[in-house]
């Protein structure tokens, strides 16, 4: 059976790789462009939708093309933001480890569980995305959104276990043929509205506070086209040298490139009329009425499916690096900064992906829905980000000398600050406006994460406390006596070899201990016991109740009474099995007596194991046990 599960174990996750054979792969701008800048660029499948949607609230769809140029303006000032950003800090760590080092370790872990939910709605917004794609080609498909979400997430899931990559050539014909699609949108778009008679819808003046509050709320939405600029900040240590000045650039080229395809698809919306009423994805009504041929829609569909797939599971990757940091600080349960047989964080995976489907199963898919709890996460971390960076400007500036350092730092400063100033107001109409609409169910989800891990660093330091070594350590003291206990359920093989073990560590005294649940059986291990010499005294506890657990404790707890100093060693015979099925028929009371006495101080217990015939791959025989036998 083991070797069954150990076969299954590596077809899932494949072979074990040696820590020697990881490699540092150091990339150029062009693959890092693919690579760190899915995420951004694969907004523009549901970005578009934000903004409609929001507009169609308030009937105000004719400002499309202003509500578009006001989320290019914030893509663009965090770009260059980030930019900044990236070359002062060219490490791995991102927002976390910017603010944890400026701001300090309370607002590190505000940005750190901000980034967790950030990275854990970007999986469900994109599989919603992917499954709003399917359903708008096969509107058959539609009752199974929040399934085919969830079975995509299990595709990722267990590519990201296996730890396949995915060859930075291919993701480079992913990113660039999604932006060629696009293009050719563009150009066939214009030339067809040229010819034809079809106005675009008019806009509004701003003259209602209604009108406002849509207009706001547009770009508030839209601003998602930022949330995957923390990833591709993050990439600097995978740039090859100068690391911060190559990343930067990436970083940049990519949210130009998101932006000039994001305003497109807006522009041709409202070309065409797409006021959001109907049914499906923006881009994909877009693409209908420009292009007129179903052939093309699945193109378009496929290129977007492809790019949403590419940032969903490098968010895998990247919430794993960033859980692991979490729980190198002690913020985090340490099972999540160990690696795998695969080199890879097989929790952290595992984490994002569970969260994921429920967040998504729950949800319905709904991408609306989940683009406001989306937001929210996202900008908490690029406010902290930014304040972090106008302390690290201001920290410069107060130590360098050259005029053209400190005008550069009072610039960038002057960056920050206003970077910091509109994601706080973005971050604030959407939790304001769309707080029942979802956005508080992020909120909530922040919260409890900085709480739970608040309370995770205060365990781990009272353990550190509770166990480091003090100066009264280094002289031990031996306990008076060391008293062991075998338990004996019945005069067998296993009892037999738990008691040699206890006999060959020499305790300064030995007895067996049965708990006479039968009178008969009790008789019968008591005349067995006298007539094998064991040398050893036999002790039966009554239990009236027909209890296991609770005798044995009561006597071991006598005997502390009796002497406090003395250890108590208990022996407990333990069956090893061959076949999952039989961990059910043996040891059940046995693990719960071994759990109580391990809750008791200066008891150890001590499991001697027995392997079975089934362990020892040996055919089984039925048979019908003697009468008054206990089953072991």
């Amino acid at each position: 059976m083991r070797r069954i599960l150990e076969g299954l174990r590596r077809l899932l996750f494949g072979q074990p790789i040696a820590t020697d054979a990881l490699r540092s792969v150091t990339l150029r701008t062009r693959l890092a462009l693919p690579v760190f800048g899915a995420g951004i660029l694969s907004a523009v499948a549901y970005a578009p939708d934000a903004v409609v949607d929001a507009l169609r609230r308030g009937s105000q769809q004719g400002a499309i093309p202003y509500m578009a140029g006001g989320v290019v303006i914030i893509m663009l000032l965090l770009g260059f933001a980030y930019r900044s950003n990236v070359r002062a800090r060219p490490d791995g760590l991102g927002d976390y480890g910017t603010v944890r080092d400026l701001l300090g370790r309370k607002m590190g872990v505000v940005t750190g569980a901000s980034l967790l939910i950030d990275y854990l709605f970007t999986v469900a917004v994109s599989v919603a995305a992917v499954t709003q794609l399917v359903a708008f080609l096969v509107p058959q498909t539609r009752r199974w959104d929040s399934l085919i979400a969830v079975g995509l997430i299990a595709v990722m899931t267990i590519v990201g276990l296996r730890v396949i990559r995915e060859r930075a050539r291919l993701l480079l014909t992913v990113w660039f043929g999604f932006l060629v699609v696009i293009g050719v949108m563009l150009v066939l778009g214009v030339a067809r509205h040229g010819v034809e008679t079809t106005s675009p819808i008019g806009a509004n003046a701003p003259t209602t506070w209604t009108i406002v509050l849509a207009y706001a709320g547009a770009i508030s939405s839209g601003a998602v086209m930022v949330t995957g600029i923390e990833h591709l900040a993050s990439a600097a240590p995978s740039h090859a040298e100068p690391r911060g000045r190559r990343a930067g650039r990436t970083l940049i080229i990519a949210v130009a490139a998101s932006a000039a395809a994001f305003l497109t698809v807006s522009l041709l919306a409202w070309s065409y009329r797409i006021t959001g009423w109907a049914d499906g994805p923006i881009l994909l009504q877009t693409a209908e009425q420009v292009f007129r041929r179903p052939f093309m829609n699945w193109v378009v569909a496929i290129a977007a499916a492809a790019i949403l797939y590419v940032a969903a599971s490098a968010v895998f990757r990247r919430f794993s690096t960033l859980a692991s940091s979490l729980a190198r600080d002690a913020y985090l349960p340490r099972q999540l900064s160990m690696q795998s047989d695969r080199l890879v964080v097989r929790s952290g995976i595992l984490t994002v992906a569970v969260a994921s489907a429920i967040v998504v199963a729950v949800t319905g898919a709904d991408v609306e829905t989940l683009i406001h709890m989306y937001v929210v996460g996202a900008f908490a971390g690029i406010v902290l980000s930014q304040v972090a960076m106008v302390r690290h400007c201001t920290n410069k500036l107060q130590l360098a000398t050259g005029s053209r350092d400190r005008t550069r730092l009072a610039v960038d400063r002057v960056l920050h600050a206003t970077a910091a100033v509109v994601a706080a107001a973005v971050w604030f109409v959407v939790a304001i406006f769309n707080f029942i609409n979802g956005a508080w169910v992020a909120i909530a989800l922040i919260t409890g994460l900085v709480i739970m891990m608040h309370a995770i660093n205060r365990h781990y330091a009272a353990v550190r406390s509770d166990v480091t070594l003090r100066r009264s350590d280094r002289n031990i003291s031996l306990p008076s006596a060391t008293h062991g206990i075998v338990l004996i359920a019945q005069l067998h093989r296993p009892a037999m070899r738990a008691l040699a073990y206890a006999k060959a560590a020499r305790h300064s005294s030995l007895e067996a201990v049965g708990v006479q649940l039968e009178a008969a059986a009790a008789r019968e291990l008591q005349d067995k016991w006298g007539k094998i010499a064991a040398g050893v005294p036999l002790v039966i506890l009554d239990s009236p109740y027909r209890d296991l657990v609770a005798p044995v404790l009561d006597y071991v707890a006598s005997i502390h009474r009796r002497s406090p100093r003395e250890v108590v060693v208990v022996y407990v015979p333990e069956y090893i099995v061959g076949r999952w099925w039989e961990t059910f028929l043996h040891n059940r009371a046995t693990k719960r007596l071994r759990a109580q006495l391990l809750g008791i101080d200066n008891v150890v217990v001590s499991a001697v194991p027995w392997h079975l015939e089934s362990a020892r791959e040996l055919a089984a025989v039925e048979e019908i046990p003697p009468e008054h036998e206990q089953l072991p």
